[in-house]
């Protein structure tokens, strides 16, 4: 659906009016900062930086880790035997003890830094865990967007759905869009608009209650989407800071999501019936062009409503097919498995190296600068960069693939979108094309995040930050609520889910893991306080789009009006969704398949 465009001078664009006070205040530090593919170049030369002044000055921190606390009892026999110590909510108590030598820094200014950061420059980024897992989701999900299957579906969705239920349905739509990239923030907006124009109510509520429910409800949701496998990439290199062995799957805060994406909609539906259309109405009238036209423009073809009952068939099919593979024994799916390597091997990490003659063992960056090197047989096991388990959770991945490729194909060749190959090749194109920021910003992130690895600095950062916390001695919830409002805080400086957690990630999943946070846990707290400031911070670039479609039906809009209008839904989000995430907790339900919520070592 077309939309007018802003306004023009002679010059070009006219800037919309600016709000007084803080917001400009935030509008014009946001926009000093560096685009974030510069930003982590800063943040790795600063990483530089201070690992030469770190190694100059002689900097030190003694690693702990986190040991269950026992006591010795009988057993039935009257033998000792030691037992964990229970919490008042019957969870083991722990304790932080010493752990190793003291850690330092290695200095990356040094001629064996600068050799290892030219040298693993390409490994840095092909190795990050999140590549793969975005790049495969977006080839799948790219098809269904650029064919327009989701838009389609949407407008199914919304013109079904009776006039009291339409401000639930349309936030609830909007929070489970993150899934088509950013399709949502482009289709949703203005459907909602014209939707609520056509059946008699305000149009700028309607735009406000998709934009909340896309941007504001962005981290929730019911289905996997590549997001998810960013997060749960970097959350588990964090996490093996602490625990090597450490497993965060691309599921791992899907219970959670589907939960959050009911309290975004009722939060939603309650802010924009009760506070901003009302506010609406009291307002100036609006323009828009005819109800009737808008709702025969927003009505399906015949060929679209046949396309999208044999997509929504064909993802029927797929989810079937999934089921099957996973639950009936002897399929491919069913059970434990191991993946390997082509020729049938494993990948191993932590492997004991020396040198000729006896020389001291080399480990972590230190093997690039020692040759030959030999594998030596240590006293335990290395350990498996795949770790067996259900063979399902090996494969989600393709399975959202393939959920996505085959409803998308469907439908384009229902509706003749799809012609000839080199028309689906193009739908495989766009998906891929929507990541290529992305991309660019995730090989300066992967740099700044090896950095950190190499210097010692993020280890030396979470023992020393993790024991301060546990000296603290706060509350979980406490450190939870003030997590999400640092995320908040740090929207304003940093824009993107995915590059914002690559700064926080390294820092806090290992720290609250010492206190027993598990990285999951850490992970919905940051999907909260990412989610609830997109639809009023200027770093957000979807702002611009969102105000065109608001200009047309209030020409004398601007940025201001816009982020006036959704500062109701921030505060609400915020607060009932961290309050969700704290009666979470205290509930203690599973984050999603495997996610727990505490971090107890060697479970």
């Amino acid at each position: 659906m077309a939309v007018s465009a802003p306004p023009t001078g002679p010059t070009g664009p006219v800037a919309p009016p600016r709000s007084r006070g803080f917001l400009d205040w935030v509008e014009w530090a946001g926009n000093k900062l560096p685009e974030p593919a510069l930003l982590f170049v800063v943040l790795a030369m600063i990483v530089v930086a201070l690992s030469a002044v770190g190694h100059a000055l002689d900097w030190q921190v003694q690693p702990v880790k986190v040991q269950v606390v026992t006591t010795a009892q009988l057993d039935a026999g009257g033998e000792p035997v030691q037992v964990p110590v229970l919490d008042e909510r019957g969870r083991p108590v722990v304790e932080l003890v010493a752990s190793g030598e003291p850690i330092a820094p290695k200095n990356l200014a040094s001629a064996d830094g600068v050799y290892w950061m030219l040298s693993s420059m390409l490994r840095n980024f092909v190795q990050l865990p999140s590549l793969p897992l975005l790049f495969v989701a977006m080839l799948g999900i790219g098809v269904a967007e650029k064919f327009g299957l989701f838009g389609a579906l949407m407008r199914r969705l919304a013109l079904v759905t009776p006039r009291r239920f339409l401000t639930p349905v349309v936030v609830f739509i909007g929070a489970n869009a993150g899934v088509a990239s950013d399709a949502g923030y482009v289709i949703l907006p203005p459907l909602a608009a014209a939707l609520y124009f056509a059946m008699g109510r305000h149009p700028v509520a309607g735009l406000a209650a998709a934009f909340a429910g896309v941007a504001g409800g962005f981290a929730a949701g019911s289905f996997p989407a590549g997001s998810d496998g960013a997060l749960a990439g970097f959350a588990q290199d964090a996490a093996r800071v602490v625990d090597p062995g450490y497993v965060v799957t691309i599921l791992h805060n899907w219970y959670f999501k589907v939960g959050s994406a009911i309290v975004v909609m009722f939060a939603g539906w309650y802010v924009t019936d009760r506070i901003v259309e009302p506010r609406l109405q009291r307002g100036a009238p609006v323009g828009g062009g005819d109800a009737n036209a808008v709702l025969n423009q927003m009505q399906l073809t015949g060929q679209e409503r046949r396309g999208l009952n044999r997509a929504l068939l064909a993802m029927a099919a797929v989810i079937a097919t999934a089921l099957a593979l996973i639950h009936v024994p002897g399929m491919p799916l069913h059970g434990d498995g191991q993946p390997t390597l082509a020729n049938g091997r494993v990948l191993v990490q932590d492997v004991v190296t020396v040198a000729p003659a006896g020389t001291p063992p080399a480990d972590g960056a230190e093997v690039y600068s020692r040759a030959p090197l030999v594998v030596a047989e240590g006293s335990g096991q290395g350990r498996l960069v795949e770790s067996p388990g259900p063979r399902w959770s090996h494969v989600i991945v393709p399975m959202i693939f393939f959920a996505f490729v085959i409803p998308g194909f469907v439908y384009g060749r229902a509706t003749g979108a799809i012609r000839s190959q080199q028309d689906f090749v193009d739908g495989l194109y766009h998906g891929i094309r929507s990541v290529v920021p992305v991309l660019v910003i995730t090989f300066f992130m992967a740099q700044f995040v090896n950095y950190f690895t190499y210097t010692n600095l993020d280890r030396m950062l979470a023992y020393s930050g993790g024991v301060a916390l546990a000296s603290a001695e706060l509350a979980i919830p406490l450190l939870l609520v003030l997590f999400v409002l640092v995320v908040i805080f740090g929207d304003f400086a940093i824009s993107g889910m995915i590059s914002k957690f690559g700064v926080f990630a390294p820092v806090f999943v290992p720290m609250f893991m010492l206190v027993g946070i598990s990285p999951e846990l850490t992970t919905a707290a940051y999907r909260i306080g990412d989610s609830v400031v997109n639809i009023i911070s200027p770093l957000n670039p979807y702002l611009l789009i969102v105000l065109a479609v608001m200009m047309k039906y209030q020409p004398n809009a601007g940025l201001g009006s816009l982020i006036a209008l959704m500062v109701p839904y921030t505060l609400v989000f915020t607060l009932v969704w961290t309050t969700f995430l704290v009666a979470w907790y205290w509930l203690g339900l599973p984050l999603g398949p495997g996610a727990p919520l505490y971090y107890v070592p060697g479970s």
